[in-house]
């Protein structure tokens, strides 16, 4: 196993994980970001060609409060590591992480200014990563009260009661342009942000796809032979009749039905019997073209669709499926051997003919019945 295939397993579906690894996730991101804004405020303290852009006096308070926010965010990571089994997929986690997450970054938008890029990136970007990785009502609360704060927040800096960006200085020059070592800033703040939250929502929705082409090939393939179902073997047969009838082409249906199935699972057991129809459905995958569909119809029996193929072609087809099965041979226990066989039932639509579906399988179970009554091991095809 590779190292991304080991990395891989480890990952798993994000969506299948617990509230408190997802939590945790989002703790670790977050603690990352706070080391860059703590990195960032010691720069503007102690960097000589940094500092003049700095409001020292704030750059001290704030850093005490920065140190703060970082030891809380360990402390919550340890909290919820050692969450005990019982307690992890509780929904409060999730909640808890979501409100310290947002409320502490509207603290960080507020000491470079709230209508800088970082905030706009996670204002904006979180959320919509946050309601596909964890609970939707606890990333609306945590957004909501967020929304809540920075609105208070912006209202008391334009009443004067507030600073903005308390951290900064000589935000703008004389023409009104951003000084280019703020716009540089603001996108090194930002990138974290956007790099977690593209990287996140990539991997979370791929699996998200995964799961659900996993979800549609389960809803239509027979779990035991690996053939489609019969929902969507008849679909198919629908879409294959519309495609000819379009292209004056002739569509054929084979209808194939186990020889003494029953015997099989009342003399050997139901495992042989899997074994058979298993066995079968390999012999018919075999048998047939390409673009032909094979589908296990119910039971013992088997829905083949031959798009383009007139009633002498297909004959000639039916009879190779035919003599595939016939030639397929069970090894059982004590070294004896089981042969199987099948009767097969045929319709055929001509060019120029106009039936339903369910007139062609009807008319392919019914010549099937015959190749029964007629001895087995035959096919016959429907006037």
């Amino acid at each position: 196993m590779t190292i991304k295939q080991k990395l891989i397993h480890h990952i798993a579906n994000p969506l299948e994980w617990s509230s408190s690894r997802k939590t945790a996730l989002l703790l670790w991101m977050y603690l990352f970001d706070q080391l860059l804004y703590t990195a960032f405020i010691v720069l503007g303290q102690y960097h000589p060609l940094v500092a003049p852009w700095f409001d020292q006096q704030q750059a001290a308070l704030h850093s005490y409060y920065f140190m703060l926010l970082m030891v809380t965010s360990a402390a919550l990571l340890v909290l919820v590591h050692f969450t005990p089994p019982r307690y992890r997929n509780n929904v409060a986690i999730e909640y808890m992480g979501c409100l310290f997450f947002g409320l502490t970054h509207v603290y960080y938008g507020y000491c470079v200014g709230l209508m800088s890029l970082p905030v706009g990136v996670v204002l904006v970007g979180t959320p919509v990563v946050g309601f596909i990785f964890l609970d939707l009502w606890a990333v609306a609360t945590a957004f909501v009260a967020s929304l809540l704060l920075v609105v208070v927040l912006s209202t008391a800096t334009l009443m004067e009661q507030l600073p903005y960006a308390p951290l900064l200085q000589n935000l703008y020059r004389a023409d009104g342009q951003m000084e280019a070592i703020w716009v540089i800033s603001y996108s090194i703040l930002a990138s974290p942000h956007l790099f977690f939250i593209f990287t996140l929502a990539y991997y979370v929705l791929q699996r998200w796809r995964v799961r659900e082409q996993q979800v549609v090939a389960l809803s239509r393939t027979d779990s035991l032979t690996g053939l489609i179902n019969r929902r969507h073997i008849v679909e198919l047969l629908s879409i294959e009749k519309t495609e000819c009838e379009s292209l004056k082409l002739p569509l054929s249906v084979v209808m194939v039905d186990l020889d003494h199935f029953k015997k099989i699972n009342d003399g050997w057991g139901h495992d042989v019997g899997d074994r058979a129809l298993i066995a079968a459905a390999a012999a018919l995958r075999s048998a047939v073209r390409q673009n032909d569909h094979v589908g296990r119809y119910g039971g013992e029996e088997f829905l083949v669709v031959l798009p383009g193929l007139d009633a002498t072609q297909a004959r000639m087809l039916a009879e190779r499926i035919r003599t595939t099965i016939a030639a397929t041979v069970l090894e059982l226990p004590n070294n004896q051997c089981l042969s199987l066989s099948a009767s097969l039932g045929m319709s055929c639509v001509a060019v120029a003919d106009e039936v339903t579906v369910e007139h062609l399988i009807k008319q392919a179970d019914l010549a099937l019945y015959r190749a029964k009554d007629s001895g087995r091991d035959q096919l016959v095809v429907a006037a």
